[in-house]
């Protein structure tokens, strides 16, 4: 039976074998005129005796057209002779065979299905019949292909995805990978529409299919692709920048808009890690705003991403076993030499026990989901500590701490039950930009209305500005220290922190001079009527404060 196919209830087969009752006969033509899959019955020499409706929807021939027939007929040239031969060897030695299969309709379309042949024996023993039940897989494999798109192709542009250059860098071993990352994408978003952004993202897409490339879109502005020639540093660099020069001068389409677009590109060749190298090589791009970047093996950027997880793994077993202890550093009254204050700053204690600055894991802490568990736990340090003492205290907060629901949630909750809120300074980090000043007043309003006060940390350089003091309602201005170290003798310096001194005592706030390491700036901010000091001249961090 060349090139067949279906699917065998030995059951049935039994009775077709062996049953004389008409009305069992009867029963079995019922259900094989009946059967959701095709059913073929042929002779011994495989010409067809019998079809069922199911195979004359599928294949769409009449009854009439393949009585008598060979079911060659039905075969596909996706099969050669030897996958036929295979068949029926094990046909003839096993008496069933089943495979997938491909076959083809009345139409000349072929499509896949699964096929299970057996032979029905005589009396003797001898072969009598072939009986084939076919299943119809097209539906099952244009799902299979639909859920394959959804998952290598990206919906938007129809571009492969991601994942879908992982799979072809495994397969097809690519010499060069090259991601393209345009520039304030977001900007675009916000001034014409996402429907208008989505729009130039095709538009960017189509216009690397014009450059003959095969790109990919592995991240909402980011596009990618494979190279398979050798090149040296210098060739790529050369063609990326001549790629870059045509991607700026194309005039990109946004609502009757033309539109201009930059990239940021990060490149890498080799033979492993090509995708993750070239992501080294963009971010080192942005951070270094620099249009190309290429990844080299001598900047063991890898060894910096592998130690950033080390951290990660070491803060995460600190906060675990209470290894984030709290220091605290005087702040001394400029009017009388006597420390009235502490700011409260966190330390990491290490396997060895060695104390590691914020400096080295709290960026990495920010990073991840750690950063809120941090604060969390210096909060509670610091209230209960100054729970029993006279002293104010400050912590510092971050935009992002206070943009965190949670976090406020147990910061207010702790400095009542401690009964620390008249005592606590909330230090928030204006020098790193806050970016939802709506959220932030009403955090200050919240706790100043419990009896805390608020200070502005790192003031006079960065993002600060004296209207941003006036939004925020606040007690202190802690005046940066890289304005202090060089009061002495930088006029420039002296002129800032005096503005500063007087816009505070205008508007009835306080100032405080951060990193006072010496006698001399001690005195010199002193006279420029600088209410307190904080530094190592006035006191290093300590953990244990003196009763």
């Amino acid at each position: 039976m060349n090139k067949i196919f279906g699917r065998l209830s030995f059951d049935m087969l039994k009775k077709i074998k062996t049953t004389d009752s008409q009305r069992e006969f009867e029963i079995m033509a019922t259900a094989m005129k009946h059967a959701s899959d095709s059913i073929i019955v042929t002779d011994r020499y495989n010409n067809i005796m019998k079809v069922n409706n199911a195979f004359i929807n599928t294949f769409g021939y009449s009854e009439n057209e393949v009585l008598g027939k060979n079911t060659r007929f039905l075969s596909s040239v996706e099969h050669d002779n030897t996958f036929y031969n295979q068949m029926w060897t094990t046909l003839l030695r096993e008496k069933h065979w089943s495979s997938e299969i491909w076959i083809r309709r009345k139409s000349g379309k072929i499509f896949p299905g699964w096929v299970s042949i057996t032979a029905i024996m005589d009396e003797n023993g001898k072969i009598q019949n072939y009986l084939a039940i076919f299943t119809d897989l097209s539906a099952l494999r244009e799902s299979q292909k639909r859920s394959l798109k959804l998952a290598y192709y990206d919906q938007l542009t129809g571009l492969p995805n991601r994942q879908k250059i992982v799979s072809d860098m495994t397969k097809k071993a690519p010499s060069v990978c090259i991601i393209f990352n345009i520039d304030d994408f977001k900007e675009i978003n916000d001034f014409f529409g996402i429907e208008i952004g989505d729009l130039i993202l095709s538009q960017v897409a189509e216009w690397f299919y014009q450059m003959n490339f095969s790109p990919y879109r592995i991240g909402g502005d980011e596009f990618a692709i494979l190279l398979y020639e050798d090149f040296t540093w210098n060739d790529l660099r050369n063609r990326i920048n001549a790629l870059m020069s045509l991607f700026e001068e194309k005039v990109f389409s946004a609502d009757e808009e033309g539109v201009n677009l930059r990239m940021t590109v990060g490149a890498a060749i080799g033979d492993h890690k090509l995708l993750t190298r070239a992501d080294i090589a963009l971010n080192r791009a942005k951070k270094s705003k620099t249009s190309i970047a290429l990844y080299t093996e001598q900047e063991n950027i890898e060894e910096i991403y592998r130690s950033n997880m080390r951290m990660s793994s070491a803060i995460r077993s600190a906060l675990a076993e209470g290894k984030i202890r709290c220091h605290y550093q005087p702040i001394v009254n400029l009017n009388n030499d006597q420390t009235e204050k502490y700011e409260t700053l966190v330390r990491m204690v290490d396997e060895s026990g060695n104390l590691i600055p914020p400096a080295l894991f709290l960026p990495v802490a920010k990073k991840t989901k750690l950063y809120p568990q941090i604060t969390i736990e210096v909060v509670n340090q610091a209230c209960s500590v100054f729970s029993k003492r006279d002293e104010e205290f400050s912590i510092n907060l971050s935009d992002s701490d206070i943009r965190n629901p949670h976090i406020v949630k147990e910061i207010i909750h702790t400095i009542v039950k401690t009964g620390t809120a008249s005592k606590i300074v909330f230090e928030i980090l204006e020098s790193e930009g806050i970016e939802n000043y709506a959220e932030v007043v009403e955090f200050i309003s919240t706790v100043k209305a419990l009896g805390a006060k608020i200070a502005i940390d790192d003031f006079g350089t960065g993002y600060s500005n004296f209207e941003n003091i006036l939004k925020l309602n606040v007690d202190y201005i802690k005046i940066d220290g890289s304005l202090i170290e060089g009061i002495s003798d930088n006029p420039r310096h002296h002129i800032v922190v005096e503005t500063i001194v007087n816009f505070a005592q205008k508007i009835g706030a306080k100032t405080i001079a951060e990193f006072v390491s010496s006698e001399e700036i001690y005195t010199a901010v002193k006279a420029l009527g600088v209410d307190y000091a904080q530094g190592y001249f006035t006191g290093k961090p300590t953990e244990m404060l003196s009763s």
